[in-house]
């Protein structure tokens, strides 16, 4: 294997602190011999891979020809890798054309260097770069994922550094772009996400499914150094990153979003990064911005609203977008996420990269109760109460609920779960009851006053009985006795619905009498209604007046001493009345049929006697 030296020779190293001292251009930075750009010639590079680093089909090859593979599919570009593997690990000679890849001992590299790419030019063309690896770096290791998780790739010490990352990066030093930014400008200093940004990640991942891709400033670079001749085909591509760039010159970091935990109907401030991979320019691109419960932003998810954007070619635009928090949401854990071009307006060449989530969750804590007033209320004295629905002003945020009542009175009872607050006997008072209804949850609690009074209630009485009399004695009935008088006291008037003709009311205390009662056949219908300032009640019962009928000089026995007053009593109450006083022409009622005629006389005669 012939080795040969050449003229000048460059170092880059990839590492938690990166340096590069050349001059950037259009946003990337690449390296000049005498004016002019230096490239591999036919845009063209062959890399030897180690057999013991990269055996065939192991985690470490499969990476890093993905790596290579990423450097050949950037549209408006023409650059490709090829790869040979060689029998055996050579000493790596960074002048012998042979552009060698190899992992050593990360104790023969600087502390912290996580890979070293070797560039060694003749004139305008690139002649030899070899590319070394630490094979445990940093005493973190690597990360051989090849879609690795932002919370994985912040944190390397624990999870290892990806080497599809930094395997891309160094690829991108090997055909002969430098670092954007160098990492030595000064605070404040305005630079983007990029794969060859020089500190780890390097730009990061894109997307919600952590797709390794090249980032726009270094697809740029790539169509800087490497130009397609001729027409190219328009190919589409705008993505939703997950990195910006952080406070540290040159350190991307997963997205961000303020505050960390906001309570419902507070503003966010999301940001983020999108950027133009296609080979044109795109207008008025969708973007929308969710909310979801779980790590995947699908259309059910609650859309925050949208906003649209202009992204030139090979353009990068770093936002902050301000958004309103739903008035009220349950507690807990949430995830934010933005769909780019959410309506697939544009058709692209890839649509994996469109969806992002941000890596960190969001939290939404549990506020404390505040109960809604809830006034007052009037129940009625002896009528079952039910109350009405006590409400917080975030129902779903503040639940769960435990209700009670610091303060019932006797047999009031409250719902723990719904607050409803029972009485099944309400007790009258003069003033109104001073409730205190509390609210309690795992943040805290809050009570209201609930004024109740408690009036009169509308009057109902007992029942009684039937009651019988005989028709030849006044009749008094009973007195009626209200079910709660204290509760339906005083009442204003007795009056009597219902009764026999004759028959009165004490407007006082309910109590009917009856001079004279009527034998019937039937029993009486009475009613008699109490009034109070609620309302009014109706009881109602069955008076029996006694007596034998055909018995009409009421001498307890039916004979032919009944004759004379039987016809008496057929010629009207007049007449009847005047020999009978004490007696009942109605008891000529021998049919029953409520009326004295010559219809009675066949019955009378048949009861003579018996």
């Amino acid at each position: 294997m012939t080795r040969r030296a050449r003229r000048s020779a460059l170092v880059l190293l990839s590492s938690l602190a990166l340096l590069m001292a050349e001059h950037p251009a259009g946003g990337y930075s690449y390296f000049t011999s005498g004016g002019v750009k230096v490239v591999w010639y036919g845009g063209q590079s062959l890399r030897y891979l180690s057999p013991t680093t990269f055996p065939p089909n192991s985690a470490t090859d499969l990476l890093y020809r993905n790596a290579m593979g990423l450097w050949g599919l950037v549209p408006a570009a023409n650059f490709t890798y090829f790869y040979q593997r060689l029998p055996q690990d050579y000493p790596i000679d960074h002048y012998d054309g042979y552009s060698d890849t190899i992992a050593v001992p990360a104790s023969e590299l600087d502390p912290g260097v996580l890979g070293v790419t070797y560039m060694v030019n003749d004139g305008a063309y690139w002649f030899d770069m070899d590319m070394v690896f630490a094979d445990y770096p940093a005493g973190a290791g690597w990360n051989f994922a090849g879609d690795p998780a932002c919370d994985a790739v912040s944190a390397p010490a624990a999870n290892g550094f990806s080497f599809l990352l930094v395997a891309t990066h160094e690829l991108g030093h090997a055909l002969g772009l430098g670092h954007d930014p160098f990492g030595t400008e000064a605070p404040g200093f305005v630079w983007f996400i990029g794969t060859m940004n020089p500190r780890y990640p390097a730009g990061g991942p894109v997307g919600s499914e952590n797709i390794v891709e090249l980032h726009a400033d270094d697809r740029g670079g790539l169509r800087f150094l490497y130009p397609r001749s001729g027409q190219s085909t328009p190919q589409h591509d705008v993505a939703n990153s997950g990195y910006i760039a952080g406070p540290q010159i040159g350190k991307a970091i997963p997205a961000t979003f303020a505050p960390a935990t906001i309570a419902p109907g507070g503003v966010l401030t999301l940001h983020g990064t999108i950027e133009n991979f296609g080979n044109r320019s795109e207008l008025n691109i969708g973007h929308e911005f969710f909310l979801s419960t779980d790590p995947v932003i699908d259309a059910a998810d609650y859309s925050f609203g949208e906003v649209r954007w202009d992204i030139a070619i090979g353009d990068a635009i770093e936002f902050d977008v301000s958004a309103d928090m739903p008035p009220d949401l349950p507690a807990g854990t949430y995830y934010l996420g933005s769909v780019l071009d959410p309506a697939d307006e544009l058709v692209e060449i890839y649509e994996d990269n469109n969806t992002h989530v941000y890596c960190a969750p969001l939290t939404v804590p549990r506020q404390p109760p505040q109960i809604i007033e809830l006034g007052q209320a009037l129940a009625a004295c002896g009528v079952p109460y039910t109350g009405p629905t006590p409400s917080v002003t975030l129902p779903l945020n503040m639940a769960p609920l435990t209700w009670s009542l610091d303060n019932p009175p006797p047999g009031m009872t409250i719902n723990p779960s719904t607050g409803v607050i029972s009485w099944p006997h309400p007790v009258r008072s003069p003033f109104l009851y001073t409730l205190i209804v509390r609210a309690t949850n795992p943040a805290g609690f809050d009570t209201v006053t609930f004024y109740l009074g408690v009036d009169q209630g509308p009057p109902a009485i007992q029942p009684i009985a039937p009651q019988s009399t005989p028709h030849t004695q006044p009749y008094t009935g009973p007195t009626p006795q209200l079910t709660d008088a204290p509760c339906m006291t005083p009442i204003l008037n007795w009056s009597l619905d219902a009764g026999p003709p004759g028959m009165q009311i004490d407007h006082a205390t309910g109590v009917v009498s009856w001079a004279r009662p009527r034998y019937r056949a039937t029993p009486y219908t009475v009613s008699v209604r109490a009034t109070n300032a609620i309302g009014n009640g109706i009881r109602t019962w069955q008076l029996s007046v006694t007596g034998l009928p055909g018995d009409l000089n009421c001498d307890g026995v039916r004979d032919f001493n009944d004759i004379d007053p039987f016809v008496l009593a057929l010629a009207g109450e007049a007449a009847y009345a005047a020999q009978y006083p004490n007696c009942d022409r109605m008891l000529a009622d021998c049919t029953g049929d409520g009326d004295v005629n010559f219809g009675d006389i066949d019955a009378f005669v048949g009861l003579i006697g018996h």
